[in-house]
């Protein structure tokens, strides 16, 4: 494993927390996490995993188990685990329509940039992103990092009203607003799909681990 043993703590009264603290953005952490939810989830024994970029929260059952014995079985887990390769993995598509009124800070982040329009759709949607964890608000995925010429700060002032379905960027981040809401993140562009909805068995359309991949689109697929 070429990072450091986690920490792995109580959170409550009924939860753990799997830390391994990261002082930057990790891909192989974020892939780590997503691999070690994955198999705890099969094992049918947690009633909840919620990863973050570099943690893992497991929710158990505390009057069917008992936190000390939680805590051990996780640090057995942890030792023994072995990633899974998600190479090969299926990709979702994302369609979007970068800038204009669906990407309203577009034109202003190729100034400050200096990029150009092509440049900048082509350097956001060729990057394979992870769903590192959903948060926020419902729906609003936080992706895996953008590259690094894309990185730009938030705005000084937020909106307070963003559309559901808008990309934007924060920093190194990049991500997906899952409903309309307030929000400070650089708004690039906007896809039609609906990426939360509550009626739904599962309400949001992406989930922690999923793979996806922007595919610049044309505005009539909001016609």
């Amino acid at each position: 494993m070429p990072f450091k043993a986690p920490q792995i703590t109580a959170y409550g009264d009924s939860a753990v927390l799997i830390d391994y603290h990261s002082p930057e953005f990790s891909r192989q952490i974020s892939e780590h996490i997503q691999s070690l939810a994955a198999g705890l989830r099969e094992d049918g024994v947690w009633l909840e995993t919620v990863p973050a970029y570099d943690s893992l929260l497991c929710v158990f059952d505390m009057l069917q188990t008992q936190q000390s014995e939680a805590i051990a079985k996780l640090k057995t887990y942890v030792k023994t685990h072995k990633s899974r390769n998600k190479e090969g993995s299926k990709i979702i598509d994302i369609p979007v329509v970068y800038g204009g009124k669906y990407g309203p800070d577009f034109d202003a982040m190729c100034e400050a940039l200096n990029l150009t329009p092509d440049a900048l759709i082509k350097a956001h949607s060729e990057e394979t992103y992870l769903v590192c964890m959903l948060g926020f608000l419902p729906g609003f995925c936080f992706l895996s990092e953008a590259p690094p010429r894309l990185h730009h700060p938030r705005r000084p002032v937020p909106r307070t009203q963003v559309a559901a379905g808008s990309i934007g960027i924060a920093g190194w981040q990049t991500g997906i607003y899952g409903l309309d809401s307030p929000g400070g993140w650089q708004i690039i562009g906007r896809t039609p799909l609906t990426m939360f909805d509550a009626k739904k068995d599962i309400p949001s359309l992406l989930q922690a681990g999923d793979r996806l991949r922007f595919v610049p689109s044309t505005k009539e697929i909001f016609s």
